[in-house]
């Protein structure tokens, strides 16, 4: 469902009551540690924000370009684009705690089973970090979002358009699902949650790996966050955030929200949700 024109928003525009100026480009974005944390798409960075203010209270050099992001205890992973790197920040102090190499062009990061899991987007390979040690597993040619959910992990593949199942006890391939398109993927409510280029988010059945229903959804959808009970998703070509009734299926709300939209993260009954094209993050 294409909605390039403005207009179709105007009477579903809601207010942004805070806003938090990063001076750059974002891409990754999650709480944690009592913190909202947003990976800086042309400083090399990732920035910690209060919640409560939305002021910038620290920033860790990481590298060149940052791109996904992921929390575990008591840390922060982000994955270095340019440099084929994850790296740990120790989310109390915002230090480098560990850097890894990993594949070419590094895309999303998930962390679970004790380990955190990378796409590689230019070497079509996954990385699993975990006890010091890289490990590789060749999923395809072009994997993106990543999730953890229902006891396996989950990547998608863009160009081959599939969602990848991947079994975290034996790191093989285990099943996979066509999506023409597949980007991000977020796991709620018994479904996969997958956003496709097509301008549709998809619900997916783990179990039998068949598509429950297709959902349109403003141009070009990417990250998701679970608030409440609706995945929001972000909608990076029209300037969008679309709200989905996780038990309806559907889209119960839609509305503008600036330039480039392209993470969200949830924040209780809030969500922040990251901008690739504008310098702030905005708390809804």
């Amino acid at each position: 469902m294409r909605l390039a024109a403005a207009s179709l928003f105007a009477s579903l525009a809601v207010a942004q009551p805070l806003t938090a100026e990063l001076g750059e480009g974002s891409f990754g974005i999650v709480k944690t540690n009592g913190a909202i944390w947003a990976s800086g798409v042309t400083l090399g960075d990732v920035v910690r924000v209060d919640p409560a203010t939305g002021r910038i209270v620290g920033r860790t050099h990481v590298g060149a370009r940052i791109l996904g992001l992921a929390s575990s205890k008591n840390a922060v992973w982000a994955v270095d684009n340019f440099a084929g790197a994850a790296v740990r920040i120790d989310a109390t102090t915002g230090k480098v705690a560990g850097r890894y190499r990993v594949g070419s062009a590094p895309y999303a990061i998930a962390f679970g089973f004790g380990s955190a899991w990378v796409s590689n987007s230019g070497s079509g390979t996954v990385s699993r970090i975990g006890g010091g040690t890289v490990t590789t597993i060749h999923v395809g040619t072009e994997p993106n979002g990543l999730a953890v959910y229902g006891g396996s992990v989950w990547v998608t593949d863009h160009t081959d358009g599939k969602l990848i199942r991947i079994d975290p006890r034996t790191n093989a391939v285990t099943g996979s699902v066509k999506l023409t398109g597949a980007d991000w993927v977020t796991g709620a409510a018994g479904s996969l949650w997958v956003s496709q280029e097509t301008n549709v988010v998809a619900q997916v059945d783990p179990v039998r790996l068949k598509v429950r229903r297709t959902i349109p959804a403003p141009k070009n959808p990417l990250g998701s966050a679970v608030v409440g009970d609706r995945l929001w998703v972000a909608c990076i070509d029209g300037n969008a955030v679309a709200e989905i009734d996780l038990a309806r299926g559907r889209v119960a709300k839609r509305f503008l929200a600036g330039p480039g939209p392209i993470g969200v993260a949830a924040d209780g009954s809030h969500a922040w949700v990251a901008s690739y094209s504008a310098t702030g993050l905005v708390r809804y």
